[in-house]
């Protein structure tokens, strides 16, 4: 027995060492471990402050509903939309932002490219359907009315809020993707969010659609399908992250019985992306080197043209497809044929990198030159006229401005009256009086009612001309005034 006993207290004792050694050895392990698991940590955290798929309000069958509910173009949506068209078209015709911004506002185009997105997301066919004719009928309402407004006003004037809507641009794309995706997932949310993201879609989808009926409407079939491509191109990128989201979040997939008429409901959706997508991310390369074209292009000028003294920039085309920069200039500095094949080599350089592009400088002696075309005549033509224009609305204003700031209110023969019953103004021979322009040292102009009394004596009465100022303050009602006496003696 006690053998054993022995026997059992050194297993035990040893069963101890090794508890201990193994957790000593753990403890000694368990920093090193812990330390590892930093990086996964800290990562975990990141994600889960930029995922959104597990947020407690998501509720996908509601979401899918609300976005359902919004997709139809009918009664008081459609004459919603029609408002802020108009609105949208006179912000255009005015150059008017703050205008454009109102129109914006209540627009409701957002509804029909979301459920284009939910549709291509979940495999819904009819659903596509669906949406794709309430975004025609919007579309087609958005144009016939803008067309409407443009036909019927008689301002046509291209704007420059027009004229920047007439083509793609870079900055437009990006303002219609990151609207797109700030309203899906506001959608997604499904809760009264301070996001309001129709404005963002409404920025890249109103304009064009103005415009596009601006171009009808004046015969101009470049404005029209430029304006047009600009907006489908927007509309693209909106729907594009509607339906990356949608598949993010995993929304349930519409489901067919018949497996054949679900594989050919796939093939379906793959053509339509196919035709949508590629032929628009060509589009979206080529507008992206125009406009990479066009900002270099502006950089060059900034830095190489603008730097000569006594010569202005009053015109610059770029040409993108010929790879040409044209520049007008006007003053009384020229630019040599040396100096001109300077600037030339300075667009290959690595600032500008413009490779295999043309400058084509125009200075005032140019125009003698016989290989100056009918378009470079009408282009100055075209520059000269607008110049005009805008130089005779700016007299226009001016001219209304004065004609307020010099208004005269007084009635001088009521005046004369009153000035022949006080017995000191006896020897007066005459008395004028206007609104006259006063600038001091600093520059500073403002107006001023000037008074000029002149007398038949020889001496200017000190008392004579305290009794005046008092009657000009009682009977013309003003105490701004200059009084200046003469005498005729």
């Amino acid at each position: 027995m006690e053998e054993q006993k022995n026997i059992e207290n050194e297993e035990s004792k040893k069963t101890n060492f090794d508890n201990t050694k193994e957790n000593n050895d753990f403890e000694k392990k368990k920093p090193s471990e812990e330390m590892k698991n930093v990086p996964s940590t800290i990562w975990k955290y990141i994600v889960s402050i930029f995922s959104f798929r597990q947020d407690k309000d998501l509720n996908i069958l509601e979401v899918i509903d609300s976005i359902k509910q919004d997709i139809e173009f009918k009664g008081h949506n459609v004459w919603i939309l029609m408002c802020s068209i108009v609105i949208a078209s006179i912000g255009l015709n005015t150059n008017s932002v703050a205008v454009i911004i109102g129109a914006m506002l209540i627009s409701p185009l957002m509804g029909p490219i979301k459920g284009i997105g939910l549709a291509v997301g979940t495999n819904n066919f009819k659903l596509l359907i669906f949406s794709l004719i309430n975004f025609g009928v919007a579309t087609g309402v958005s144009i016939l009315v803008s067309f409407i407004y443009f036909k019927l006003m008689p301002f046509k004037d291209a704007t420059p809020e027009i004229l920047d809507r007439t083509e793609p641009l870079i900055i437009a794309i990006f303002v219609a993707f990151f609207g797109g995706l700030a309203g899906i997932i506001a959608s997604a949310k499904n809760s009264n969010s301070t996001v309001v993201p129709g404005v963002a879609i409404a920025t890249a989808l109103m304009p064009p659609l103005c415009v596009t009926g601006y171009g009808l409407a004046i015969g101009d079939w470049t404005y029209f399908f430029g304006a047009f491509y600009l907006f489908f191109l927007n509309s693209l990128f909106i729907f594009i992250p509607t339906v990356v989201v949608i598949r993010y979040l995993k929304f349930p997939l519409e489901t067919y019985i018949n497996k054949r008429r679900e594989r050919l409901m796939k093939i379906y959706f793959t053509v339509f992306l196919a035709l949508i997508i590629i032929p628009s991310g060509i589009k979206f390369m080529e507008v992206y080197r125009k406009s990479v074209f066009k900002n270099t292009a502006e950089l060059f000028i900034q830095d190489e043209i603008k730097q000569i003294k006594d010569i202005s920039v009053y015109g610059k085309e770029f040409d993108f497809d010929t790879k040409t920069i044209t520049i007008f200039l006007i003053g009384n500095s020229y630019i040599t044929a040396s100096r001109k094949e300077e600037l030339q080599n300075k667009l290959q350089n690595k600032k500008y990198n413009l490779l295999n592009s043309k400058l084509i400088i125009v200075q005032n002696d140019d125009l003698k030159d016989d290989s100056f075309t009918p378009d470079d005549y009408r282009m100055l033509v075209d520059d000269w006229k607008n110049k005009i224009v805008e130089r005779d609305k700016r007299i226009s204003f001016l001219e209304k401005e004065n004609e307020t700031k010099l208004e005269f209110n007084y009635n001088l023969p009521k005046l004369k009256n009153k000035l022949k019953f006080v017995s000191e103004f006896s020897a007066l021979n005459s008395f004028s009086a206007s609104n006259s322009i006063k600038m001091n040292l600093k520059g500073e102009v403002d107006t001023v009612l000037l008074i000029v009394t002149s007398w038949n004596d020889s001496l200017i009465r000190k008392n004579r001309t305290k009794r005046m100022k008092d009657w000009i303050k009682i009977n013309m009602e003003t105490s701004e005034f200059e009084l200046i006496e003469k005498t005729n003696k």
